[in-house]
Order: structure tokens, then sequence, then C-alpha cells
């Protein structure tokens, strides 16, 4: 609050006003990592309640792949949907978008400018597959496992963020009693991160 009231003020030389605005900066990132943290400690204790429902799967797909096209499109980035079958799923809409979200987030951050991001949806056996892949570097087998982990950020280039991301989805999508991995990109090249829920829940809900 102080230092937003400076920076309201004003009267500052160009230097201060300059450390001030990053300190606003680190503030917000540090709640950010706060609410975070908390996320996940109210995960690991049961303490979350979904609003789980059913949900149209191709729909709720489309909708997200409409914005992922922005913001794909605003870092010169292009992004790309393949969504197969009409099944509806039960799920809470505002988690499973945060996951979409962090996985999208990160797949554009290892992506070269340029390159693609893809979205692959499709219901196999009883199961809702979706995965998002990438055109970065990929990671090594022996450290897929590992990018679920707090605060673990394997890429040297791009250091934004909390290194929370993937410990949250999976902490999402173990809510909803499915799962999350990290496999080869179809084409062999990046990384293809794909969750799975149940079509029919009723047993776990």
């Amino acid at each position: 609050l102080q230092a937003e009231r400076l920076a309201i003020q004003g009267g500052l030389k160009p230097a201060q006003e300059e450390a001030v605005q990053m300190q606003l900066e680190e503030i917000a990132r540090l709640n950010q990592i706060i609410e975070e943290l908390l996320f996940l400690s109210r995960a690991e204790a049961s303490a979350i309640t979904l609003q789980r429902s059913p949900q149209d799967a191709r729909r709720f797909l489309e909708m997200f792949a409409s914005d992922a096209g922005v913001l794909a499109e605003s870092r010169g980035q292009q992004f790309e949907a393949e969504i197969t079958g009409d099944a509806t799923v039960t799920f809470d809409p505002k988690w499973i978008r945060q996951v979409l979200l962090n996985l999208l987030t990160n797949g554009l951050k290892a992506t070269p400018a340029g390159g693609m991001v893809r979205l692959k949806a499709a219901q196999i056996d009883g199961i809702w597959r979706v995965a998002i892949e990438d055109q970065g570097p990929g990671v090594p087998k022996d450290q897929r496992e590992r990018i679920f982990e707090r605060f673990v950020r394997l890429g040297k280039d791009d250091q934004t963020g909390s290194g929370l991301g993937l410990a949250i989805s999976r902490s999402i999508i173990g809510l909803h009693r499915g799962t999350i991995r990290a496999e080869d990109a179809t084409d062999g090249t990046g990384l293809r991160v794909v969750f799975e829920l149940a079509l029919d829940q009723a047993e776990a809900a």
C-alpha cells in the first residue's frame, strides 16, 4: 500500500519511480506465489470443493481454443485445435480451464517464434484425453516426472513464472480423479502434456 501511494502521489525522480514500480511488480509476483502455495496446501488437505457438473466437452474446448488462438497470435505464434467426439464429461470448468491455461502458457514459452502449439482431444475407451503439444526442445525422459514438482523449471532461457503451474495442474487433475503426464510430442519434437478424465465419473463423484 505504501508503494502504491508513492506511485500515485508522483513527484518522484525517474530512478525512484522505476524502483517503486519494480517493488510493485515483485509484490504482485510474491502474492501470486503465496496464493498458489495456499492452493496446493488446500488441495493436499482435501479442503477444496469442486463445482463439478456435466459439460459439453467439445464446446468447452472450442471456447478455450478461441482464446488460446488470440493469446498465441499476440506472441507471434500459432495455435491449432483438433477436437473429436461429442461426449459429456463431468468436471469443474473453472479449474480445468486453469489446467489448460497452465499447459498452454508453458507450451508457448517453450515454442520458438512463429512455431505451433496444438491442442488435441478425443474420447477413447471411456476416457476423455486432452493434450497440449509444443515445438520446444522437449524434456528428457528421466526429468518428465520432476517437472510436476514445485518450483522445478528446467529451461535456462526463460525463468519467468513461479514454477508451480504444473504442480497445480496435477493437483487439480488429481482432485478430479484423473491423471496427467508428459511424453514426446507426436511429431517427435517438443513436449506433449496429457491429462485424462473418466467419461463416467458418477462413482468418483
